[in-house]
């Protein structure tokens, strides 16, 4: 992504991986599915992802209503 996407999408797939490693450090450290700081990271990591989607639409000019 650093070498090929914009500065805008390249952040959001930073924020991303960042979400989504905490999740796995949390599930390596043995947090639970149902535990408040698991769920927390989880739907930290949805919104990263949400908004590397829409980044990525909006840098390739799609419309979002249409996805």
């Amino acid at each position: 992504m650093s070498i090929t996407a914009s500065k805008e999408v390249f952040e959001a797939s930073e924020m991303a991986f960042k979400r989504l490693r905490n999740v796995r450090d949390l599930a390596a450290a043995g947090t639970l599915a149902g535990d408040e700081a698991y769920s927390g990271g989880r739907a930290e990591y949805e919104d990263a992802l949400s908004q590397l989607r829409s980044a990525m639409r909006r840098d390739l000019g799609s419309d979002q209503a249409s996805a």
